[in-house]
């Protein structure tokens, strides 16, 4: 009973408690009433921000708001945040991602019949004087200079690849494939591949030689494919996907859909054959590659040194391939559209037709055979694949007076080098002409071997002739009426023939 005295306190103090909960209470409700939420039991609270940084506004100004002042009116993005970049609901904590680069097809640069020969297996004495005044007009006096504008402009152009279909050098001398291999080991290194293959010339070739004075001495050669491969290992070999056991073929991807099929179509086993090949096994290793490439969606480009169609009416024995109706099945079997060659010393193109009457729309394979880079103009190849699945392919001159230039050379015959180029080919081949004219004044044999040489300039260049201008000129008629039966005679006809167009642009 002492408790009774507490109650009326007791009383009192839970309603003071309750007055307290109900303020409490409404406080609360009021808050929500505004926009607010209360946080549940379970809420993560924020941090507070850090010193120095202040929150970002929800609808922050824009340079330029004339509410600004005056040092405000520039771009706020903090230096020391290079990797952040403004949206339009403020500044975002992310990285900026560059935009991938789009897809560009391959694009290579194709050249054949280098012949190249180094200033250490000749002196420019009487003995090589010989030599090229017995030639087909090769300039190989300024080889050394070519090689290098060929490397400075595969640099320049960044191609894919630099192709090489064979004779890279004089008569396969093993000091002129060292020598052309250390200058090719430029082109690798600014990361663009070079892709070789031999010619006729280039192994097992007992013609080798060096030059020095007036005397002509036998030189080293290389003996074999494995010779071949020892110094140009590096140069495609290395990198292809495959290769055939029995030669020096290989694949070699460009990219994902796109390769090149380097086809080594000389025989040298016991000498080097003027004609060429493909050997039984390689054209079992070749169909392998195709079927292969038709199962993944890939298109191939075949390249070697010996021709795949009859070409030229001039040039008739030892070109095309002695087995080339059994390659050119194997191609059209699988849709190949065009193969690259050279060996001929005439730029051309060419399309199969099996029989006489096939439409021109018809399918064929295609040949271009590239131009002697050795004989002026100096001419290269290049073909680009393009986006819609089509290719596209042009000759190109070495820009020999511009590197004369950037050199600082005073060779005039280098700074004129288009002119004198022509002429130099035109002289070698009319003084072979002059001599077969006998009892002729010097005055006509001039014009006479004039108008030849012209004839085999545009013939090796592929520049197009016209039967009929070149049948009203005296020159023209002066070989009919003093020597009808020459051999010249018969081959200005066949040239003629074979180059009705120019042969510089393809495309598909």
């Amino acid at each position: 009973m002492r408790f009774k005295k507490y109650i009326p306190f007791l009383f009192y103090l839970l309603l003071l408690l309750g007055c307290i909960a109900v303020v409490m209470l409404a406080g609360r409700l009021a808050g929500v009433q505004k926009g607010e939420t209360a946080p549940s039991p379970d809420a993560i609270v924020p941090e507070p921000e850090k010193p120095g940084r202040q929150p970002e506004p929800e609808n922050p100004p824009k340079p330029g708001d004339p509410t600004l002042p005056k040092e405000e009116e520039t771009d706020s993005r903090p230096e020391q945040e290079p990797e952040h970049y403004w949206r339009r609901d403020g500044w975002q904590e992310e990285e900026m991602v560059p935009e991938e680069e789009p897809y560009r097809p391959p694009v290579v640069m194709l050249v054949s019949d280098l012949h190249y020969i180094s200033r250490a297996t000749h002196d420019g004495g009487a003995a090589f004087r010989e030599m090229v005044a017995q030639d087909d007009g090769k300039i190989s006096e300024f080889s050394d200079e070519l090689i290098d504008i060929l490397v400075e402009e595969a640099v320049t152009q960044k191609p894919s690849a630099l192709v090489l279909t064979g004779d890279i050098t004089l008569n396969g001398e093993k000091e002129n494939h060292q020598r052309l291999a250390g200058k090719l080991r430029r082109v690798l290194e600014e990361g663009i591949a070079v892709l070789v293959v031999p010619g006729n010339h280039d192994i097992k070739n007992h013609n080798a030689a060096a030059y020095f004075g007036e005397g002509k001495e036998a030189a080293e050669y290389l003996e074999s494919a494995q010779d071949f491969y020892g110094i140009y290992h590096e140069f495609g070999y290395d990198q292809a996907f495959s290769r055939d056991e029995s030669s020096l073929s290989y694949s070699y991807a460009l990219d994902d859909t796109h390769w090149m099929l380097m086809l080594d179509t000389c025989q040298y086993e016991d000498y080097n054959h003027v004609s060429g090949r493909l050997k039984p096994e390689t054209m079992e290793w070749l169909e392998g590659v195709l079927a292969q490439a038709q199962e993944q969606g890939v298109t191939v480009l075949p390249a070697g040194h010996h021709n795949l169609l009859s070409e030229s009416r001039l040039y008739t024995t030892e070109c095309t391939m002695e087995n080339h109706t059994d390659v050119i099945s194997l191609f059209e079997e699988y849709g190949l559209p065009l193969y690259v060659s050279g060996h001929l010393h005439a730029q051309r193109i060419k399309k199969h037709k099996p029989e006489p009457g096939t439409p021109e729309d018809a399918y064929g394979i295609q040949e271009i055979v590239l131009p002697p880079y050795s004989i002026p103009p100096c001419q290269y190849g290049r073909l680009e694949w393009q986006a819609g699945g089509g290719m596209r392919f042009e000759t190109k001159q070495a820009d020999v007076e511009g590197y004369a230039r950037r050199l600082g050379s005073e060779d005039a015959r280098l700074l004129g080098f288009k002119e004198y180029g022509a002429e130099y080919v035109k002289g070698i081949v009319g003084n072979q002409a002059r001599k077969t004219l006998k009892a002729v004044p010097e005055d006509l044999k001039d014009e006479m071997v004039g108008l030849y040489g012209e004839l085999y300039y545009a013939y090796c260049a592929g520049n197009a002739m016209s039967e009929g201008r070149v049948h009203a000129t005296r020159a023209y008629r002066l070989w009919e009426r003093i020597d009808p039966d020459s051999r010249y005679v018969k081959d200005m006809g066949q040239m003629i023939e074979d180059v009705r167009e120019n042969l510089h642009d393809w495309s598909r």
